[in-house]
């Protein structure tokens, strides 16, 4: 199926749901309005019968999982169609972050937004909404923070952290340009994580004469990327900190790269900047950076930024910011801290 094209009904009936269209692609067809389950009837029968021969062992046992009252060739069906819609959705999320960012971009020019301030970079103040879960609340409207990796779980941790640590007041994020919705239904979901997070040798952070850099390749409970970079760099009294985490190139259009950057003041023993953006490749673009050290690639990519701060943060809770920002990435979370299983 191309990845480029979706039936408007269906993209704006999934693009509109918390849970991912594999979960409720079956609710759909047997209890959706008319217009949707016919366009889901539709979907399903044209999917070409090369698509179906070319499905690998691993996608047919998922699909067998996933779709359990269905017989094994609707299975396919419904898994081919639900991961086409769940591609093309997040693919055009990436497209929408990466334009310039303005107050009538998605989904700024909804009414519950009125009078809520847009920055330069596309963020508004968290402290503006009522947080339910990893819903943003406004005017009996629900939004959520823009993920950076697909997923509409993936800012939960994230915003949990910003929270917990007195944040909410001090911080500016982006909004998911598509999933929102009346607060009523759709309300926010609560997560636990056996991950936490303790903090770095600030000492040798302090007193760095060079940089110091890293590169990890992912191990097999991490998630769809190819090389996670860091450095930290040491100026007069401040130190620099990036991390960047680059997608598979067979993902470039559906995942950006998850970026932080922050600065550690050695002197008083604080981050007093620190910021989180996805950065936005081409296929030639994305080659071209994972040849490059995250410390020597410069300003690669589109950069959209998912949040801000330039409020004092202890070390410590940056540890815990940077690890959720990177949740589902084990070198990050084991690098800040984290107790985690050997085999992760």
């Amino acid at each position: 199926m191309t990845s480029t094209l979706l039936d408007a009904v269906l993209f704006e009936t999934f693009s509109q749901c918390y849970d991912p269209p594999f979960e409720v692609i079956e609710n759909f067809i047997e209890g959706g309005p008319t217009h949707v389950r016919e366009a889901l009837r539709a979907a399903l029968e044209n999917v070409p019968e090369r698509v179906l021969r070319a499905m690998d062992a691993d996608a047919r046992a998922q699909a067998e999982v996933c779709f359990a009252r269905a017989d094994t060739d609707n299975q396919a069906r419904l898994h081919v169609v639900s991961e086409h819609i769940a591609r093309c959705i997040q693919s055009a999320r990436i497209a929408e972050v990466a334009k310039p960012p303005s107050a009538s971009a998605r989904p700024y020019g909804h009414s519950a937004l009125s009078g809520i301030d847009v920055d330069a970079e596309g963020l508004v103040a968290l402290s503006a909404f009522e947080v339910d879960g990893d819903a943003l609340c406004v005017r009996d409207h629900a939004f959520f923070m823009m993920p950076p990796v697909p997923g509409s779980n993936a800012a939960y941790w994230l915003l949990e952290q910003l929270q917990r640590h007195g944040l909410g007041d001090c911080v500016r994020v982006r909004l998911d340009p598509w999933l929102h919705g009346p607060a009523a239904e759709m309300r926010g979901r609560f997560y636990r994580a056996a991950i936490w997070a303790r903090p770095l040798d600030w000492n040798r952070i302090r007193t760095l004469r060079e940089t110091e850099h890293g590169r990890w390749t992912p191990g097999k409970m991490s998630r769809r990327f190819a090389q996670t970079d860091y450095a930290w760099t040491p100026h007069d009294d401040e130190v620099d900190f990036l991390c960047e985490e680059l997608p598979i190139l067979e993902e470039v259009d559906v995942r950006g790269a998850r970026y932080l950057h922050a600065v550690y003041n050695k002197r008083r023993h604080l981050l007093t900047h620190l910021d989180g953006a996805l950065r936005i490749y081409s296929g030639d673009n994305l080659a071209a950076r994972a040849l490059e050290h995250v410390r020597n690639a410069g300003k690669a990519g589109t950069r959209a930024k998912i949040f801000r701060t330039d409020s004092p943060v202890k070390p410590e809770v940056f540890s815990s910011i940077a690890e959720a920002f990177f949740f589902w990435n084990y070198d990050v979370a084991r690098y800040f801290g984290a107790q985690l299983p050997a085999d992760f």
